[in-house]
């Protein structure tokens, strides 16, 4: 069973758009108030009257439920279909849901004085704003897509629908959550055009709180306009700070200079922060989230492939210290994370490589399945076919809202999402950071890892082999990482790598530990001596001598 359900606040064009996207999908359309109205042998009018509103939302739950037994259908629920328990429980079940968002302002030009309208008539724009404003979080957390109706034609309105449902890949979440027994968890939300609703989902998620958007220079000239307009036209306020894009940006300094200018535009405790970006912005916008005021909300809009599928998610906010990346930081969970996969087209190839490279550590940690699963989807990411992407980032990001669900302070089973980064991390930090790509450094660091792990854990060649030809496949071979690093690789000793890893806040006591894979799934945290790592160090050394 398959139901395609229109959700929204009275007068959003429900019934409108619904015989619209019927008729384009070839789907008988039922009205939900006409159907209760069959069903009581009453108007909906007549039923408030006789029953009160608890009488209707009764009929209106029977009504819903008994969908169950038709076939496929495009249905234009009430406004208020959201208000009971068990209806959110049931429009998920029977199919998949779609909210048609629309203003206060927008309602009462369509409607008039509503005076068929039971909770509306003769009350105005006031009632109006106070009802969508009560409901607009259960419209939001109900629904699969969203799909902004304001201003728009119903011809305009149901293409988006039947392009949001028809986009999305069969068996692919594209609602997530991460559970959260420190902050109560919050929505992943991966789809193209996502960016369109964040006002809505915003404003449903905290109200109409004051938004300070933050970005870097590049991003906000791509994509600062659509969020600004999609923001504004949820009645959200809005202010911008703009840092320098880079992995610099990710210092004291602009940290410093961040938190100076949310003070000089009045951000307060009731005032959200919305990070525009990459990984960078992700965790500079979250860190200064984390510690403005001790703490205000911090909603992730992540524009990279890499930060789709990771940085996003789990609540890492830091900077970095000349003694290691990210040293200083906060777990600052968000309060919703948006992937608009439609963003990542435009990306360069370095940042693409960036983002295949964690996704393809998430499916090696998450086993046999899942890698053999992202193996075939090589082609297609390569090639950056949109379902092909979409499938990818949320299943990467399902994999890791698991891992931060268990584990939110990396005391546990979230310690296996640092594959790779041991070394990586190192490398970084040692030959620079605008020198090699975060995906290079860690693609290095899995295979160096996969050597360990033959090593201590007597794990098969094989795997080192798959493992290296998947990189490979990816652009994160090791001759590109050579090329990358040639300019800067007198300073990669070993050394100077090893006092690197023994900063980083995966050592324990002095102590360097890597995470070692010996097969698909199944992990373990191994620390190693001193004396070890040197020597398997020089040996890496040693072979990037003959290359270099």
């Amino acid at each position: 069973m398959s139901h395609l359900f229109l959700t929204g606040f009275m007068g959003a064009g429900k019934s409108t758009v619904g015989r619209l996207v019927a008729e384009r999908l070839g789907r008988p359309f039922i009205d939900l108030d006409s159907l209760i109205e069959e069903r009581e042998s009453a108007t909906v009018s007549e039923l408030f009257r006789m029953r009160g509103e608890d009488g209707f939302r009764l009929a209106e739950h029977d009504a819903l439920a008994s969908l169950g037994a038709q076939p496929d259908a495009v249905i234009a629920t009430g406004g208020g279909v959201v208000l009971r328990e068990d209806n959110r429980v049931v429009l998920p079940q029977l199919g998949v849901v779609v909210y048609l968002a629309v203003t206060p302002e927008e309602v009462i030009a369509r409607l008039g004085d509503a005076a068929d309208r039971p909770l509306l008539a003769g009350a105005g724009l006031p009632a109006a704003r106070a009802i969508l404003d009560a409901r607009l979080s259960l419209y939001t957390s109900t629904s699969d897509h969203v799909v902004d109706t304001v201003g728009r034609s119903p011809e305009l309105v149901a293409a988006d629908v039947v392009a949001a449902v028809s986009g999305a890949p069969s068996g692919v979440s594209a609602d997530l959550r991460v559970d959260s027994h420190a902050g109560g968890g919050y929505g992943i939300f991966v789809a193209p055009g996502a960016l369109d609703s964040l006002g809505i989902r915003v404003r449903g998620e905290l109200g109409r709180v004051h938004v300070v958007l933050v970005s870097d220079e590049t991003v906000f000239g791509l994509f600062g306009s659509a969020a600004t307009a999609s923001l504004e036209a949820a009645e959200l306020r809005v202010s911008t700070c703009l840092v320098p894009p880079g992995e610099m940006s990710k210092s004291w300094t602009v940290a410093g200079g961040l938190l100076e200018e949310f003070a000089a535009h009045g951000a307060d405790r009731g005032s959200c922060v919305v990070a525009l970006g990459g990984g960078v912005v992700g965790d500079l916008a979250g860190f200064c989230a984390a510690t403005y005021m001790r703490g205000i909300p911090v909603v992730q809009v992540p524009t990279t492939l890499l930060a789709q599928v990771d940085s996003s998610i789990g609540g890492k906010t830091g900077v970095d210290l000349a003694a290691g990346k990210n040293l200083a930081g906060a777990f600052w969970p968000p309060k919703l994370v948006l992937s608009d996969t439609a963003v990542l087209g435009g990306l360069p190839g370095a940042e693409w490589t960036n983002g295949l490279v964690e996704a393809a550590k998430a499916a090696l940690l998450e086993g046999e399945d899942a890698l053999a699963r992202f193996e075939s989807r090589v082609g297609g990411l390569l090639a950056r076919d949109p379902v092909t992407v979409q499938a990818a980032v949320a299943e990467a990001a399902a994999f890791k809202a698991g891992i931060v669900s268990a584990d939110l302070r990396e005391a546990d089973v979230r310690e296996c999402l640092n594959l790779g980064h041991t070394l990586g991390h190192a490398l970084e930090v040692t030959a620079g950071y605008d020198t090699l790509p975060h995906g290079l450094a860690v693609a290095e660091g899995m295979r160096f890892a996969a050597v360990i792990a033959e090593r201590e854990l007597q794990a098969s060649p094989g795997l080192t082999t798959r493992t290296g030809g998947l990189l490979d496949a990816l652009g994160a071979s090791h001759e590109v990482f050579v090329d990358r690093v040639a300019a800067a690789a007198s300073a990669l000793t070993p050394e100077a790598i090893l006092h690197a890893m023994k900063s980083d806040k995966k050592a324990r006591a002095g102590v360097v530990r890597f995470i070692l894979v010996e097969r698909p799934g199944l992990w373990r945290v191994v620390p190693v001596d001193d004396v070890t790592v040197l020597e398997l160090l020089a040996g890496w050394r040693s072979f990037l001598d003959r290359e270099v």
